[in-house]
């Protein structure tokens, strides 16, 4: 799938900017029946403070809930344009726990 493999490049993208930050990806929820939500954890390290927690939904990639500082989800946000509004909100900036 290429929508997993951009999304896998966007957070290591992101984490190579910023050192202290580190992510994790699991699956949060799996009905069986065709629903998967996935739950990514930002995480500042060393102390591994989580700063954002964002969850999608994987088969439409609709962002249902992100708290990454201000970065505030619009309706019917997709996870690739969340990452990319993550990168962008972030750039320039020193990111502490």
């Amino acid at each position: 799938m290429t929508e997993r493999s951009t999304i896998l490049n966007l957070l290591n993208n992101f984490t190579t900017k910023h050192k202290n930050i580190s992510w994790k990806m699991k699956c949060l929820y799996s009905d069986g029946k065709g629903t998967t939500m996935n739950q990514i954890k930002i995480i500042s390290l060393p102390k591994n403070n989580n700063i954002g927690v964002i969850v999608y939904r994987v088969e439409t990639g609709i962002v249902s809930v992100c708290k990454y500082q201000k970065l505030i989800k619009g309706k019917s946000e997709n996870i690739i344009d969340m990452l990319l509004d993550m990168i962008n909100y972030s750039k320039g900036q020193i990111i502490n726990p």
